[in-house]
């Protein structure tokens, strides 16, 4: 994993991020969320992330890209993980988390709250404050294997 600097830090911070309650399969949530927020996810490769104790984490994810704007919708539950369970352990009761671009909606953060709450199999959704989370980096830096890999696609 490579070091990150508090300029790369500050710089990402351009996102929003939601934290999901929702016992739906990752698929089942996806189309849920594309028929509420009129959007289309394409499911990737899981992504790998090396730690630096030679560990490994299996993110599953599905993505929205737009010109310069994204939506992810992040599985917070890791795959074939022995040492870790969920991405963000400090956000352990959410089972899915939304990055999205700050300009991705016109719609205010109330609304978007609201159209997903409006579906029963979504239990609970709230906006998270991305500065009280210590496992942040984890999104940086995937946020910016994203980016890379946008970049090779141009």
């Amino acid at each position: 994993m490579k070091n990150l600097s508090e300029k790369h830090l500050k710089n990402n911070e351009d996102y929003y991020l939601i934290g999901i309650v929702s016992s739906s399969k990752e698929y089942k949530l996806a189309w849920i969320i594309e028929k509420l927020l009129d959007i289309s996810l394409n499911k990737e490769k899981n992504e790998k992330i090396d730690l630096i104790d030679n560990r490994t984490l299996e993110i599953s994810f599905l993505i929205s890209r737009d010109q310069n704007k994204y939506f992810k919708l992040i599985s917070n539950k890791l795959l074939n993980n022995p040492f870790k369970s969920h991405l963000i352990s400090s956000l352990s009761n959410f089972d899915y988390l939304i990055q999205f671009s700050k300009n991705y909606f016109d719609n205010s953060s109330e609304d978007i709250i609201n159209t997903l709450k409006s579906d029963n199999l979504i239990h609970f959704a709230n906006f998270v404050d991305i500065k009280l989370i210590k496992e942040k980096y984890l999104l940086y830096t995937w946020n910016k294997l994203i980016i890379e890999q946008k970049l090779l696609l141009l």
